[in-house]
């Protein structure tokens, strides 16, 4: 079996183990990839952005991993050179879910600017166009080395209803609950060898310990009540917006 994975440092945690011991093939891709990969069947169960879930929920079964953020992500931001939002906010092409859920926080805040999608994933290459840009995963971890940052949309989202935001979450056409159990076996193996997988993320990306360790500990990988009203929220925001 095929499990796919985003291709960002924000799910190095939960594969850590499972990668480490080749227990499975692991496909890699970004959100929007994701999808294609699994409706195509060249993966059998994978993280897709919660936004194409809700979309299409009737068409897949759902698990328990999931990517998700009780309060600040730090890798789904909003930046720009001046710390101000501006009347453009270039959107990556990278996700779905981040820019729903980025309209829903101008609108609730009666924030109003044009939202201009864009072919690029990076920060400085949406600046060049744009008053601000709204990044997410690796990029948006780059970027904060460079820009301000004016929104954290998982603060955001804590800030506006209490609960955690689900970005992704775990899905498959077919039954896969294998699959699910060897991620949740292998993120909660990466929990109880904390030191051990920051420690190899460091070597790896050559990111900042302190910050790698807060970063890891403000994701979420496994859906709780919490989450689950949390995602229950979004779709809410969604539809009152008619954004579903």
């Amino acid at each position: 079996m095929k499990i796919g994975k985003f291709d960002y440092i924000n799910n190095y945690l939960p594969y850590y183990y499972i990668e480490r011991e080749r227990l499975v093939k692991i496909v890699t891709a970004t959100p929007k990839e994701m999808i294609e990969l699994l409706e195509n069947r060249k993966i059998d169960y994978a993280p897709i952005p919660s936004f194409y879930y809700l979309k299409n929920k009737n068409r897949f079964r759902r698990y328990r991993f999931c990517v998700a953020s009780d309060g600040r992500v730090y890798s789904v931001i909003v930046v720009s050179k001046n710390g101000k939002l501006g009347e453009k906010v270039g959107i990556t092409s990278e996700t779905t879910t981040s820019v729903n859920l980025l309209k829903i926080i101008l609108a609730e805040k009666g924030m109003k600017c044009k939202l201009v999608p864009t072919k690029s994933s990076k920060a400085e290459d949406i600046l060049k166009s744009c008053d601000s840009a709204l990044v997410i995963g690796d990029s948006a971890l780059e970027a904060r080395k460079r820009f301000k940052v004016v929104m954290d949309l998982g603060e955001e989202w804590k800030d506006l209803t209490g609960y955690p935001i689900v970005f992704g979450i775990s899905a498959s056409i077919d039954n896969a609950e294998i699959c699910d159990d060897l991620i949740i076996r292998s993120l909660r193996w990466g929990l109880k060898n904390f030191d051990e997988v920051v420690k190899s993320a460091v070597e790896r990306f050559g990111i900042d310990e302190e910050f790698l360790r807060k970063y890891f500990k403000a994701l979420k990988h496994e859906m709780d009540s919490k989450c689950e009203r949390g995602l229950k929220a979004f779709e809410e925001f969604c539809r009152d917006y008619k954004l579903l």
